[in-house]
């Protein structure tokens, strides 16, 4: 599905495809042939519960308690350097809007310079595994204790609370022609479709990846999504654009569960 959740548009096709098609500006990708590339309505969901503010010197994450830590932009736009200190930017993660709403901007802190005052951050934009640093007084931090791990071969998403499996699920993933990125994301946006029972289902997200195949895909950037589906027969096999699909019931779930910035991991 596509969906274009940071300038995201949910596009019919690879990842997000679909569901807001030129809504924001950046596209998901998914689908598996329909899709509403040309749907509009789609909103904006606030993120889940599931966090608490953090102070500054806690600014990692503990993967011994499977604790993960999430940065909030606190204006409309985040400054992003190639390291602590450079003079010059090297990008501006703007907040987006789905019909006069906002979208947060938020990132997976990686890494705390020594002072607290630099935050190394995973980016959602290409190159796929892109990180930077931000300055700490930019963002607000929280605590996630949730991750998510895409397995591909069996077809499986498992939701982990603090190391601990949480929810398991099958899934339909990419084909051999769009394969489903692998690698370490985080979840970047949500929309709500205008249509529950449509190709996304009721819920999209947006990942901090993107299409190895597609650079642009249905008014797009080929952003890979999470969205439900209104063909769970096709559930457990390699059917989408790039775009992971899981049963409406389990999408809702994940939507009401976990933060924007949740880990993801996609492996074989």
């Amino acid at each position: 599905m596509r969906v274009r959740l940071r300038g995201v548009a949910v596009a019919a096709a690879l990842l997000l495809a679909g569901v807001a098609a030129g809504l924001l500006g950046r596209a998901a990708l998914d689908g598996a042939g329909g899709g509403e590339a040309g749907a509009s309505g789609a909103l904006p969901v606030a993120p889940a519960g599931g966090r608490t503010d953090v102070p500054l010197a806690a600014a990692a994450a503990d993967p011994g308690r499977g604790v993960a830590i999430v940065a909030r932009g606190r204006r409309a736009a985040v400054v992003v350097y190639a390291r602590p200190g450079a003079a010059r930017p090297a990008h501006r993660i703007a907040r987006r809007t789905a019909d006069g709403r906002p979208l947060p901007v938020v990132f997976l802190v990686l890494a705390r310079r020594a002072g607290g005052a630099w935050l190394k951050v995973a980016l959602p934009v290409r190159p796929n595994g892109a990180h930077g640093w931000v300055r700490a007084r930019d963002v607000r931090l929280a605590r996630d204790p949730y991750r998510v791990e895409v397995r591909l071969a069996a077809h499986r998403l498992v939701v982990l609370e603090r190391g601990r499996p949480l929810l398991r699920a099958p899934i339909a993933v990419g084909r051999a022609v769009s394969p489903t990125p692998r690698g370490r994301y985080f979840l970047s946006d949500l929309l709500r479709p205008p249509d529950p029972r449509g190709f996304y289902g009721p819920y999209a997200f947006g990942l901090s990846a993107y299409s190895p195949v597609y650079t642009s895909f249905a008014g797009g950037d080929g952003q890979i999504g999470i969205h439900g589906t209104n063909d769970p027969q096709a559930l457990g096999a390699d059917v989408s654009h790039g775009c992971i699909r899981v049963a409406n019931a389990v999408v809702v779930r994940l939507a009401r569960l976990l933060p924007l910035g949740t880990p993801v991991r996609i492996r074989a």
